[in-house]
């Protein structure tokens, strides 16, 4: 019983070496894509709910807000620690 144990943790130490490992990279910036997305259309939703419609010249001076929010973003998630 003992070695099917040792046998079972074995082959999942080697299925995530093999398999997990290598992809974690493109699943952290798949989830990160995913999450640009979320806030895009986020944003898109509040400008329109509050009269900015995409193209309008209310709408262009608000890049400067998200260019900010972006940075804040950033700096959350890099002083995070994650990589």
């Amino acid at each position: 019983m003992e070695a099917a144990l040792w046998a079972a943790l074995l082959a999942f130490v080697i299925y995530f070496v093999v398999f997990v490992i290598p992809n974690m990279r493109e699943i952290r910036l798949q989830n990160e894509r995913a999450q640009v997305q979320e806030i895009a259309a986020e944003n898109a939703t509040y400008c329109e709910k509050f009269g900015m419609r995409v193209g309008t010249d209310k709408h262009n001076r608000l890049l400067d807000l998200r260019e900010f929010r972006m940075k804040v973003e950033k700096r959350m998630h890099d002083e995070s620690g994650y990589y």
